[in-house]
């Protein structure tokens, strides 16, 4: 069951840095979202599941390195995770934050090199040396670091009303459930419960709840993803119906050099608004005209009528 969970999360995150590749080239905005996948896809290939775990970590030097590597991996796809669904809504990411990785990273780093024996290379690094109290020091804080990225994109994107946000917000509740699980497991082994049942068993509630979690978020990243590039191919067709109107009727019609097609779309019905203030629209052109002012009212989150200064000053449908 856990292997096969750790496939699933690569898998998604996979699918997810395939697909937000594209988008992430043409827009800068969509920059954050490939990096924490790609991050994430990275940490996911520490655990062994595409080349086995022996292998990465003799890369690495051995002694269990890959650990560590991982966890500073998925520290940053969780941060990135946090800063994309903090911006889904059209705000601005703050690079002036990216401080926060650096001290996070020494924070778990310096316990980890400090651990007395990693021993030789293993799948169970973490419960073989949980005894320790460096190892506890350093797997504990990164759990933590994850706790506090979770609550704050919880917090960030919370009242949020999209569908995608139900998802995000399942994902990052599972995932920060299963840290304070793992603390909690740490904390047993270094207090000297030993490896009873009881606490093995509290440790085994840790993998499906964080990676479904992964999952989880993934997916709601992914709706987005889609949802958007329907959006923008809807705002292309209407675009194009309303440059034909506009042409039909011996109008010029100059495109703006990378003009967004949202702000396309606007500025073609809104000169089909003035026309339709000095003479009657065909009834294709009512039905495009109606069409588009729905489309724009759901994605400017207006009222009934959208308003943005330009001639008529509003699009409404006659």
């Amino acid at each position: 069951m856990e292997l096969r969970i750790e496939v699933v999360a690569f898998v998604a995150l996979l699918v997810l840095t395939l697909v937000r590749l594209p988008s992430a080239i043409r827009q800068p905005s969509s920059r954050l979202t490939w990096i924490a996948t790609i991050t994430g896809l990275a940490a996911v290939f520490m655990v062994g599941v595409v080349v086995p775990l022996p292998i990465v970590d003799g890369w690495l030097g051995g002694a269990n390195v890959a650990n560590l590597v991982q966890n500073i991996l998925a520290t940053t796809a969780f941060w990135f995770v946090m800063q994309a669904a903090l911006t889904l809504d059209g705000s601005r990411f703050d690079p002036r934050s990216l401080w926060e990785l650096p001290a996070m990273f020494l924070s778990f780093t310096i316990p980890f090199l400090l651990i007395a024996d990693r021993g030789s290379t293993t799948d169970d690094f973490i419960k073989e040396s949980a005894g320790q109290i460096g190892l506890w020091a350093y797997a504990s804080i990164y759990m933590a670091c994850v706790v506090l990225i979770m609550a704050r994109m919880l917090r960030g994107i919370h009242g949020r009303k999209p569908r995608p946000y139900i998802l995000i917000r399942i994902g990052a509740w599972s995932i920060l459930v299963a840290s304070l699980i793992e603390i909690a497991y740490l904390t047993l082994r270094v207090a000297g419960m030993g490896r009873t049942p009881p606490v093995e068993g509290v440790g085994a509630l840790f993998t499906i709840p964080f990676y479904g979690g992964v999952v989880l978020v993934c997916a709601g990243i992914i709706v987005f993803a889609v949802a958007r590039a329907g959006r923008r191919s809807m705002n292309a067709t209407l675009g194009r119906l309303l440059a034909k109107a506009s042409l039909d009727r011996g109008m010029i019609v100059k495109p703006i050099p990378d003009e967004d097609p949202v702000h396309e779309t606007y500025r073609l019905a809104v000169r089909l608004t003035d026309i339709a203030n000095s003479q009657e629209l065909t009834k294709r052109e009512r039905v495009i005209l109606r069409a588009t002012t729905e489309m724009l009212d759901r994605q400017m989150r207006a009222p009934a009528v959208v308003r943005m200064s330009s001639g008529a000053g509003a699009v409404s449908a006659p």
